[in-house]
């Protein structure tokens, strides 16, 4: 049997990989989970820097059937890497045969990583959300970008309120919307920031409390992105309904995970799963007055799912790449 496998660059993904299409197999994937057609364990973590390495990373194994697609998505955080003008996150995804074993591709993951952090927000708002006007992002780095990227293009949005601790990196975000259909305020403090948004969205590296439960009004959604706690415990307390897109990582990583130390979340806590919503095992049925809280914790089904989309279209296409051939 030829055993030949793709080395897919992160260029090639970016001239295959729409944001569009990353939210249509998104949205896809969650719904496949819920259905019971994915198989995926919670990730595993590598920190190394007992062993003097400055650096962790993430294994996030998938198999999709839908996609007859195996893999492993690689991502961690490098604390040298912004001296070597790369990235703190990097991430890589593996993918192979799953009747063999085979090695079939290993495709760059950094494209991949940033748009579908952001198509997770686009997709969980459209359903979750009673109104869009206004949007609140605490934190304006990169994924906060390809959040709002991807919610630009399936949600009715008027107005953006920025809040960050750099007014230089607000500016650097609202410079990469010039033809932007919505309004940009940059707000003094995060309060000013929540106090009238129908959508808060914390996209931070911080462990603090970045919004305050009486800043929440009436019928928002209020929704953390960060790997550590972003919120104060009586937003999620308060919350009307609890959403998360994975139960399991969802009590040990990210907001959720201190509350879920003190017992008071556990698995039966979650009102809302996303892929079982988008699944149609139930269904929302949003009252305008709830607050709802959820949690994006991300999984690793969603990389996998993106990388197989592009090395279906890079063979369909005849577009070149590195092929390897793995057996002298």
């Amino acid at each position: 049997m030829e055993q030949k496998a793709y080395i897919i660059g992160e260029e090639t993904v970016k001239k295959l990989l729409t944001v569009d299409d990353v939210i249509d197999i998104c949205e896809k994937t969650w719904r496949w989970y819920g259905e019971g057609r994915v198989v995926m364990p919670n990730k595993i973590t590598t920190d190394m820097s007992s062993q003097g390495v400055a650096g962790w990373f993430n294994s996030m194994p998938a198999y999709i059937a839908p996609l007859n697609a195996a893999g492993l998505k690689l991502v961690g955080g490098y604390d040298g890497n912004r001296a070597k003008g790369l990235p703190y996150i990097k991430a890589n995804v593996i993918l192979t045969d799953p009747e063999t074993g085979v090695l079939r591709a290993v495709v760059s993951g950094d494209f991949i990583n940033d748009a579908r952090t952001g198509a997770q927000p686009a997709i969980m708002t459209r359903l979750l959300a009673s109104s869009t006007e206004t949007v609140c992002f605490i934190g304006t780095g990169l994924m906060a970008y390809y959040s709002l990227l991807c919610m630009s293009k399936t949600l009715p949005i008027s107005r953006v309120k920025l809040c960050d601790i750099s007014e230089e990196a607000m500016d650097r975000f609202i410079a990469r919307f010039p033809d932007a259909p919505f309004t940009f305020v940059k707000c003094k403090s995060n309060e000013e920031g929540c106090r009238d948004a129908d959508v808060i969205i914390t996209v931070t590296n911080a462990d603090a409390d970045l919004v305050e439960e009486p800043w929440v009004k009436k019928g928002a959604l209020v929704m953390t992105m960060g790997s550590f706690r972003e919120v104060s415990f009586d937003v999620v307390r308060k919350a009307d309904r609890i959403a998360v897109d994975q139960v399991g990582q969802s009590l040990h990583r990210g907001n959720l995970k201190e509350l879920a130390e003190m017992g008071e979340i556990t698995e039966d806590s979650f009102d809302l799963i996303v892929p079982e919503v988008l699944a149609g095992k139930y269904s929302v049925n949003r009252l305008p007055d709830e607050r709802i809280y959820a949690q994006i914790i991300g999984t690793g089904m969603l990389d996998v799912a993106c990388a197989a989309v592009v090395l279906e279209k890079l063979r369909e296409r005849g577009e070149e790449a590195l092929l390897a051939d793995m057996l002298k």
